[in-house]
């Protein structure tokens, strides 16, 4: 098949949203299928992390830069405070792509198309051409979850945005979500019975790292700490693991990073690390006895499920979140960690003293982890179920 990718985050950006994207272009392309990806410069978390190339680390993607890998030259700046400017930033993304669309409209079999961002989707799926095949891959619910940004009030937009998201979900000839917890929401927007396939976050096998744990109990939080995550919960659970001698690894960006910084720089059991490589990352969640995902407390954001979790269940490291609805379950059913939905840092706290002081338990959920990541997290394996939802043969 000749498919084109649209999307956002891309290699060699950091993220689940990013890796996901690179690990699915790989893998179509390992399978003989010719495919294109348009995205932009990489800037997340920050444009200054990509100057010196040294995060373009892999050298097959590398050769179809300019080639299969076509980037958006942007005026606007995607980091900007300002609404207004960043809104310039998705409107002129979204001319450009229309401008590719039209140019190329006869090139490709299939489309698939990623949001977030919306913006991206809307250019693609409200001009449709009848003979080609759009999928609509959903890894956020928008306008929901920027609607639920303290400090953002979009409410006055909010019918526009909602008509568009059911309009976008209706376009789509094919869904592909990232968590079973979307699917109720959208098939309650759908007019018709649109085939919908999950496929999670995961790790490929060259990536599982079978590390041996710190000698001491070490908790680690790794990744973003932006808008949807719990400042406040996250510096108090620090700050209580550190006042019982227990070891914190912090491998942090992103717009509340700092603020984090600065609150725990005096604690004597914390250690915090620059953002680093996706393989330099997992070695070191892997090395770790606990990996921690702390969401803010509404529906909306303890709804999904975090590539930390994921990643942390896929290298054998037991997470620990306040999250709810099919990650919730799927943690707490199949064993592998604690999830407690919405729970206060006292409860999380007491989990995490449990886990520490009980090794028979600890190597029980740890081998269940194991488990469940061969098979339900593999790209290897998943790759193939998406392919024949492409080709619908499933």
């Amino acid at each position: 098949m000749k498919i084109l990718m649209i999307t956002q985050n891309f290699y060699p950006e950091l993220g689940s949203a990013a890796n996901r994207m690179k690990v699915i272009f790989k893998h179509l392309i390992k399978r003989k299928h010719d495919v294109t990806v348009i995205t932009t410069e990489p800037t997340y978390p920050n444009q200054a992390l990509f100057e010196d190339r040294s995060y373009f680390d892999d050298e097959m993607l590398n050769q179809y830069e300019g080639y299969k890998i076509i980037r958006l030259i942007m005026r606007g700046k995607k980091q900007n405070k300002i609404i207004i400017n960043r809104l310039l930033y998705y409107f002129e993304q979204y001319i450009k792509l229309r401008i590719f669309l039209n140019r190329h409209k006869d090139d490709y079999d299939c489309v698939y198309v990623t949001s977030p961002n919306i913006f991206l989707a809307w250019a693609t799926l409200f001009f449709k051409k009848k003979d080609l095949t759009y999928i609509l891959e959903i890894r956020d619910l928008w306008p929901d979850s920027v609607d639920q940004i303290k400090g953002i009030n979009i409410t006055f937009l909010m019918p526009l945005l909602r008509y568009l998201e059911t309009k976008m979900y209706n376009a789509a000839d094919k869904i592909v979500v990232n968590n079973k917890s979307f699917i109720p929401h959208i098939r309650n927007q759908l007019r018709t019975n649109k085939p919908i396939k999950f496929i999670p976050n995961g790790l490929e096998k060259e990536e599982i790292k079978d590390m041996q744990k710190y000698n001491d109990f070490t908790v680690i939080y790794s990744g973003n700490i932006g808008y949807a995550q719990d400042l406040s919960k996250i510096i108090q659970l620090t700050k209580s693991l550190n006042d019982q001698h227990i070891n914190v690894m912090m491998i942090i960006y992103g717009v509340k990073a700092e603020e984090f910084r600065k609150s725990v720089a005096q604690l004597k059991y914390v250690t915090i690390k620059p953002a680093m490589s996706r393989q330099d990352c997992l070695t070191e969640i892997s090395k770790c006895h606990v990996s921690l995902s702390i969401l803010e407390g509404n529906d909306i954001f303890l709804s999904v499920l975090p590539g930390k979790i994921t990643d942390a269940i896929g290298v054998g490291t037991l997470p620990v979140t306040n999250i709810g609805g099919h990650a919730n379950e799927m943690i707490n059913n199949e064993q592998l960690g604690i999830a407690i939905e919405n729970a206060q840092v006292d409860a999380l706290l007491t989990e995490i003293e449990y886990l520490k002081n009980n090794r028979k338990q600890y190597e029980k959920l740890q081998q269940n982890t194991k488990h469940f990541r061969n098979d339900n997290l593999l790209w290897e394996s998943n790759i193939v179920k998406l392919e024949k939802f492409l080709k619908g043969e499933m």
